[in-house]
């Protein structure tokens, strides 16, 4: 079986700012979204794409070794066997293939999978 990913876009980060460059082809996508909604952002963690890396299940928090160690799937750590990143942001502005959001702790240039709206019937357990 194969599979494919299509990147969507990349992030530019700026002082207190993360740009949502999203590629021309995939502008027609944005439609729907607009200023002041909450969306995830689903990023590919590229520096964190290594072979050796993605057999790692389990990790200490932070990095630290003080920490005990915990299985990748109750941490936030890139180190994955598929890295993929997740945020939830609050759309500050859009300008035509860009959006912009508070700052996202990324390397500037991280792919950008895929854009989901946030929906608290679907999104939260209550």
């Amino acid at each position: 079986m194969e599979y494919h990913l299509n990147i969507v876009g990349y992030i530019h980060n700026q002082e207190n700012i993360s740009e949502l460059y999203i590629l021309p082809e995939y502008r027609d996508a944005m439609a729907g979204l607009a200023k002041g909604k909450i969306i995830w952002i689903l990023l590919w963690l590229h520096r964190s794409d290594e072979e050796e890396k993605r057999k790692i299940l389990k990790v200490h928090s932070h990095g630290e070794a003080g920490y005990p160690l915990r299985g990748i799937f109750a941490t936030r750590s890139p180190v994955r066997p598929n890295p993929i990143g997740m945020y939830r942001r609050r759309i500050i502005n859009i300008e035509e293939n860009r959006i912009y959001v508070r700052r996202m702790d990324t390397y500037d240039g991280t792919p950008i999978i895929d854009i989901k709206p946030f929906a608290s019937s679907l999104d939260s357990e209550e």
